[in-house]
């Protein structure tokens, strides 16, 4: 027993050539350079730098409330001629406040390493420092080596061994035939944790669930990477399958499961931050969801989300705003408590759940993909963890449309949790689909209203499809509804598209009177022809609607502008009717069955959750 310094968290320089561009995540300023020779990070004279950033500043307050932190140091292993100064942030009501620490001096001739500890007294929620390097002296000469040279550099703190949680985390992949993602991700952390001296290290194996058996044992099989084969049960299988690995697991008896996407970019620093933060967690919020952020691959500095919610109209999103982290104020307001929304959950891009918050009757719902994270967070009524720097980037999140899922799978899979674990009860996920029913048919997305149908008429036949692992099979045959995009450009030649235009309103809106005939008619279609725009409106292929840009028109070419794809969709008026006959009739039977499809659903969950049902659903 007795006193240990225990590393919190690493100050980061730089990371990889993709954050390069976003540098300002680590520090601001003046741009460090690099001496191979020396491996330090080096600054001229007269340079001046600041580290209150995402990944380089301390969350004091988040620190202090969670965890068994005792007094915090910096420390900076470096030499030359400079100072450095603590300095933070906190919220009084709405006015954002800064305080200042004494600045120390340092003329260091060798690699020294140097500790300067936070005051005890300090009232900041978020805590960075920042570095002058001092000019030359007159006496000086400019031969002599007098820059700023950075070695390494961490924040710690002195925490008595007892203290200390015996942490062991499982990290459960899931992936189908991502070979690139996986091995490149795979090698990272091997190359920047595993191959290192980081203590964390020694507290994390990863399970690769390979849903599709296209890789080869012999390129992961280590002493901290295993490979399992697994059918392609998708998401929720996959994941499950994790766990149950992980429960069972006598011989590393792990405290914790983390479930992380396979394609997405990972930081090695998150992880060992994850450990940190969990080994000194107090016991009163051991039983915490901790879940890492989702920042977006296309904009690197922009959070999408840590903690989502559903909301009241059945949509899903985060809680807190798009935060562009490279800003000083979205460091300080992302570290800040708030209040969750109700039905608030954490998505599997990286969730890092406890084992005793792990129930062998209660395990997620087979729905293959889309809904299982968010069923499994509100049914087990978790509580969550959220830490600046814990994150991972998710590729093609923001410019990939793909309507099975997001109106086929969604929808489906939102009654099917609400009605099998009674969750989001007064949220009414059947409006929300009639409205996009009508709202996708005036715009004459025909595929689109059959997958919305499809996910209520699929829900109404009740749970016995989900007992056989026919996920794949039924994502396939809905997938074929997908409209297909063709290149715009030699596709569609004699119809001008300004891309950048897509996502702006209309210079005209609609008038009231014109608003009420589109909505009448559904856009025209139970118009004789002679009464439609012999033209042909461009809009958006995805969510974004504006009922002005499509007004009558007798043809719509839905645009991505992201890849200047487009698929042109022109009226049907046969399948108009169908598709509004098919409409009436499973809406009426949903509204006179609802009851009794609801039991159903509610009665196969004590089957269906069960460890003894998944070992037979994945043939374990």
């Amino acid at each position: 027993m007795g006193s240990i310094k225990f590393k919190l968290q690493n100050i980061m320089i730089t990371s990889n050539r993709h954050l390069d561009d976003h540098w300002w995540m680590m520090y601001r300023g003046d741009r460090f350079g690099y001496n191979k020779f020396l491996s330090a990070h080096t600054l001229n004279r007269g340079a001046f730098v600041e580290f209150f950033t995402y990944f380089n500043t301390f969350s004091f307050e988040k620190w202090k409330k969670y965890t068994n932190i005792g007094k915090v140091t910096l420390n900076l292993t470096c030499c030359g001629h400079f100072s450095v100064r603590l300095f933070g942030h906190f919220l009084d009501g709405s006015e954002v406040g800064k305080e200042m620490f004494e600045p120390h001096e340092y003329n260091l001739k060798e690699k020294t390493e140097i500790s300067i500890s936070i005051p005890t007294d300090n009232k900041s929620s978020v805590i960075g420092f920042q570095i002058d390097v001092f000019p030359f002296d007159s006496g000086e000469k400019t031969g002599d080596r007098s820059d700023f040279f950075f070695y390494e550099g961490n924040w710690s703190t002195l925490v008595d061994t007892s203290q200390i949680n015996d942490i062991r985390i499982a990290l459960t992949t899931v992936t189908f035939k991502k070979e690139d993602y996986i091995t490149r991700n795979m090698g990272i952390l091997e190359r920047e944790l595993f191959y290192t001296d980081e203590p964390a290290k020694k507290h994390i194996k990863v399970r690769i669930i390979d849903n599709g058996r296209t890789l080869d044992p012999e390129d992961f099989e280590s002493e901290f990477i295993e490979l399992v084969p697994n059918d392609n049960t998708g998401g929720s299988g996959g994941y499950t399958r994790g766990m149950i690995e992980a429960i069972n697991d006598t011989d590393y008896n792990p405290t914790h499961v983390l479930l992380m996407d396979d394609d997405v970019m990972v930081l090695p620093e998150s992880f060992i931050r994850t450990y940190t933060f969990l080994a000194l967690l107090k016991k009163d919020y051991d039983e915490r969801y901790l879940s890492g952020a989702m920042i977006f691959y296309e904009h690197m500095n922009i959070q999408h989300e840590d903690i989502g919610y559903v909301h009241d109209d059945g949509s899903y999103g985060p809680n807190k705003p798009d935060y562009a982290l490279h800003t000083w104020d979205a460091v300080l307001n992302n570290a800040q408590e708030i209040k969750y929304h109700d039905n608030s959950y954490a998505g599997w891009w990286y969730c890092c759940v406890p084992v005793k918050k792990i129930d062998r009757q209660h395990l997620p719902i087979p729905l293959f993909i889309r809904g299982d994270d968010v069923e499994f967070s509100l049914a087990n009524n978790a509580e969550f963890l959220s830490l600046n720097g814990i994150c991972i980037w998710h590729r093609g999140f923001s410019t990939k449309f793909n309507a099975c899922l997001e109106l086929y799978m969604v929808h489906r899979n939102s009654l099917i949790i609400q009605a099998m674990s009674s969750i989001c009860p007064g949220i009414d996920f059947v409006k929300r689909i009639d409205g996009f029913f009508w709202k996708e048919l005036s715009r004459l997305a025909y595929n689109n209203c059959e997958l919305l149908l499809d996910a209520l008429e699929e829900f109404c036949n009740g749970p016995e499809f989900l007992y056989e692992p026919n996920g794949e099979q039924i994502m396939k045959a809905h997938a074929k509804k997908n409209e297909v995009m063709l290149p715009a450009g030699s596709e569609y030649p004699d119809i001008p598209i300004d891309y950048g235009s897509i996502y702006r309103p209309a210079e005209k809106p609609l008038t009231e009177k014109e608003l009420k005939r589109y909505k009448k008619t559904c856009n025209g279609q139970t118009l004789p022809d002679y009464m439609l725009k012999d033209t042909v409106a461009v809009i958006a292929y995805d969510w974004y609607d504006d009922p002005a840009k499509q007004y009558m028109a007798k043809a719509i070419l839905a645009v991505n502008p992201h890849d200047h794809t487009a698929h042109l969709r022109k009226r049907d008026k046969a399948r108009f009717k169908q598709l509004v006959a098919r409409q009436k009739r499973v809406m009426a039977y949903y509204k006179a069955h609802r009851t009794e499809i609801e039991a159903r659903y509610r009665k196969s969950a004590k089957v269906l959750k069960t460890e003894s049902f998944w070992r037979k659903y994945l043939k374990m």
